[in-house]
C-alpha cells in the first residue's frame, strides 16, 4: 500500500518533465549554423589511420545560434540569455575560434596544446598563411558538448584553437580560408568558402 501511495505522489511531478534536448540537436537554426561552419579532414598512411580532425569555426552566427539553443534547452531568462550573448560577442571581437575534435592513432601525437608538439597549426586566408594560434587549449568535456556537437566521440581530444582577430577590412566570413594541421606525419586541411553571391537579375 505504501508503495502505491508513493507512486501516486510522484506521478503528478512527472507530468512537468520534458526532454532537455527539444528541439533536437539535428534540427533548427543551431543545426544549420553549426553544420555550415564545420569541416572534417582525415589523414591515412596507406590504409592505416593517422589522424582525424573535425572543426567548427565559431563564427558570430554560430555563437548567436548556440546561445539561442542553450536558452531553449535551459529555459534561460531574458537577462541570462542576453548576458551569455554579450560574452560570446566579446569573445568574437577578440579572436577567431575553432572547436577542434582531434583523433590520432598514436596518442602521443595528440599534443596540440603543447609548445613542442608533433603538429604546427596555422590559419591560411586566400591561400596565404595569415596567423599562428594565439592559444591552443584543451576543452573540458561535459555532457552538453556532444549534444551540441554530435560529431564528438569518446576517442577525440577536444581543443579550442584561438587565432588573433583577422585584421582585414573584409570579414573572414567573406574570404576563403583554411585551418591547417601539419607535421612529419602529414597534413590535414579544412577549408571554408564564402557563400556564393547570386548574379544580378536581368
Amino acid at each position: 500500500m505504501k508503495r502505491f501511495l508513493l507512486l501516486a505522489l510522484l506521478l503528478p511531478a512527472c507530468l512537468y518533465i520534458s526532454p532537455a534536448t527539444e528541439p533536437s540537436t539535428h534540427e533548427g537554426t543551431w543545426a544549420r549554423a553549426r553544420d555550415g561552419a564545420t569541416r572534417t579532414a582525415k589523414l591515412y598512411d596507406r590504409l592505416e589511420d593517422v589522424a582525424f580532425a573535425t572543426a567548427t569555426w565559431q563564427s558570430p552566427e554560430v555563437r548567436a545560434a548556440r546561445v539561442e539553443r542553450l536558452a531553449e534547452w535551459k529555459g534561460l531568462l531574458p537577462a541570462e540569455k542576453q548576458a551569455l550573448l554579450a560574452t560570446e560577442q566579446a569573445e568574437a571581437a577578440e579572436g577567431e575560434d575553432f572547436l577542434l575534435a582531434f583523433f590520432t592513432d598514436d596518442r602521443k601525437a595528440n599534443d596540440l596544446a603543447t609548445d613542442r608538439g608533433t603538429w604546427r597549426v596555422s590559419l591560411l586566408v586566400n591561400g596565404t598563411e595569415q596567423a599562428l594560434p594565439a592559444k591552443v587549449s584543451l576543452v573540458k568535456r561535459d555532457p552538453t558538448l556532444p549534444v551540441l556537437y554530435p560529431y564528438v566521440t569518446e576517442f577525440d581530444t577536444l581543443y579550442r584553437v584561438r587565432f588573433p582577430k583577422f585584421p582585414g577590412a573584409v570579414p573572414l566570413s567573406a574570404l576563403p580560408f583554411k585551418l591547417r594541421i601539419a607535421g612529419a606525419l602529414g597534413a590535414l586541411q579544412m577549408s571554408w568558402e564564402p557563400p556564393a553571391v547570386a548574379p544580378p537579375a536581368g
